[in-house]
């Protein structure tokens, strides 16, 4: 059964994207309105966060008190590659950081329609890179939405250039395929309160532009994920993105990853966002510090040894 909290959080998101997303969709206001309802959201207590340029890129530390060094994340938000930005996730990666025990940088990549893709692909790769030239180890990526499929990019990206492989992956409500062919996007049209198809149309053609939507970089469904770091996903029964997780889940089990699969009843896309203000998300947020902690710690060479299996 849903909590009261997540029925009055979900009637608050009905009536802000009716007013907002139903008639309007260019980048800025969309942008302005999604920092605004972000601005509701309280910052956890016991992290700092602290804004630096890192990789040429406007970014945050997340740090909790009491952090532990062995591993840290690197956290890609989403809004379908369009908005959001390290500052509007930041009560949520604040929680992430927290929860998990270490620290946590964001960065904010760059966004279509003015930087189309390949952008976003290329500033995760150079964020990833910088943090290894910086001596951080057992990174653990992860990302909500298009994040969460841009954090699929970056471990394709890694493998391709024969980068120290991520320590783990984390995906919340993950987009994985543009191409938009999942059942769930039309027969949870209705359930989902945040986001439609019709947005996810305009969103994905302003992301590919003039690129094929089936490249694995684009819609990381299609990618040959054998080599993957264990991964946690996490999807709401409620949401459009459903089958963009079932599918991708079965193919990483068929791939040989270790994948965990939660499913959420009655959630809707990214319920994670919230957290604070619906147990459920508390809940979610909690599981993913667990597999965070959860995560083997790997010496360099044991890293650069996985190289074998991709």
């Amino acid at each position: 059964m849903q909590s009261v909290q997540s029925i009055t959080v979900k009637t608050f998101i009905n009536v802000f994207r009716r007013s907002l997303f139903v008639h309007k969709t260019e980048s800025n206001t969309v942008r302005v309105g999604f920092e605004r309802v972000s601005n509701i959201l309280k910052f956890p207590r016991f992290v700092k966060k602290t804004d630096v340029s890192y990789a040429g890129m406007e970014a945050s530390w997340f740090i909790p008190d009491g952090y532990g060094k062995t591993k840290t994340i690197l956290y890609l938000h989403g809004g379908g590659y369009v908005v959001g930005s390290h500052n509007t996730h930041r009560a949520l990666i604040g929680r992430i950081a927290r929860a998990s025990g270490c620290r946590a940088l964001a960065v904010n990549y760059r966004k279509a329609p003015e930087f189309p893709y390949p952008a976003a692909v290329e500033d995760a790769v150079a964020a990833y890179k910088q943090m290894l030239a910086d001596g951080y180890e057992n990174i653990v990526i992860m990302g909500d939405s298009a994040g969460g499929g841009l954090t699929l990019a970056l471990i394709q990206m890694i493998r391709k250039h024969k980068l120290p492989r991520a320590a783990g992956a984390v995906l919340l409500s993950p987009w994985t395929d543009l191409t938009l062919s999942g059942d769930s996007i039309h027969s949870k049209k209705d359930a989902d309160p945040l986001i439609q198809p019709h947005l996810l149309e305009i969103f994905s053609k302003r992301y590919y532009g003039d690129a094929n939507p089936t490249d694995p970089l684009i819609s990381p469904l299609f990618a040959d994920l054998k080599g993957f770091p264990p991964t946690l996903i996490q999807v709401g029964t409620n949401e459009i993105l459903l089958d963009d997780s079932t599918r991708l889940a079965q193919k990483m089990h068929k791939a040989g990853v270790d994948v965990t699969l939660d499913v959420y009843e009655n959630m809707m896309h990214v319920w994670q966002f919230f957290g604070g203000l619906m147990p459920e998300a508390n809940s979610a947020i909690e599981t993913i510090g667990n597999f965070v902690k959860n995560i083997k710690v790997t010496t360099k060479s044991d890293r650069l040894d996985t190289l074998a299996v991709y």
